[in-house]
Parts: C-alpha cells; sequence; structure tokens
C-alpha cells in the first residue's frame, strides 16, 4: 500500500486559490465555516455568496464576525427576504447574479453548498 505524504499545500501555479463559496441553505454556516477558515489557513483568498434563505445569515453578526472572507448577497433573495444594504453585516454587500458569474469565470474553484 503506498503511502501519501503530507507537506505543504499545492497550489495551482504556485500561487495560493482563489475559491467562491456558494451557499443557500442557512444549515450550512457551520460547514460553510469550517471550509473558508481552511481555505485561509491555506492562505488561499475566499469569497462566499449567500443566496436563497442564506442571506438571513447576513443579519446575523455575532455567528460571521470571525469569517474572514469577502461575503456577497444575491440582490434577489435579498429583495424577497425584505433585506436591505444597510440591513446586513458590516463588509458584506449586495449584488447581482451577473457578479457571481463573473466571479465563476475569475476564480480557480466554486464550492456550491446546499
Amino acid at each position: 500500500m503506498e503511502t501519501v505524504k503530507r507537506g505543504k499545500p499545492r497550489f495551482m501555479g504556485g500561487d495560493a486559490l482563489y475559491i467562491l463559496l456558494i451557499i443557500s441553505n442557512p444549515r450550512m454556516l457551520r460547514h460553510m465555516k469550517g471550509v473558508a477558515e481552511a481555505a485561509r489557513m491555506r492562505r488561499h483568498r475566499v469569497t462566499v455568496f449567500f443566496n436563497e434563505e442564506s442571506v438571513k445569515l447576513l443579519l446575523d453578526r455575532v455567528n460571521l464576525s470571525d469569517l474572514r472572507a469577502e461575503m456577497l448577497a444575491c440582490i434577489t433573495a435579498c429583495e424577497y427576504s425584505g433585506i436591505r444594504q444597510e440591513d446586513i453585516v458590516e463588509g458584506a454587500r449586495v449584488t447581482s447574479l451577473a457578479e457571481v458569474v463573473t466571479l465563476m469565470q475569475e476564480c480557480d474553484r466554486t464550492l456550491f453548498m446546499g
């Protein structure tokens, strides 16, 4: 049986990766935070896009205070939920699906989290 050697993380092209996490279900908060923290510990750049019901998580300053990632909220989901830019956590911003498509083209990895 072959042994896998663990060492420094491997990056594409020798650089850190740009990872886009897309979260739809608020129940995935713990998992999303775990993935984001693991990626940040490896010096990857992380952006989290909150859509559907997960935009309500952006109202919770306590649970997101330690999330060290760019946070984006779906404008359509925010409008549907009655959430305004001034309601969400500091540092997060409301954006469009068009920007998310652009981010998907620019990033190295996109992970959809339920």
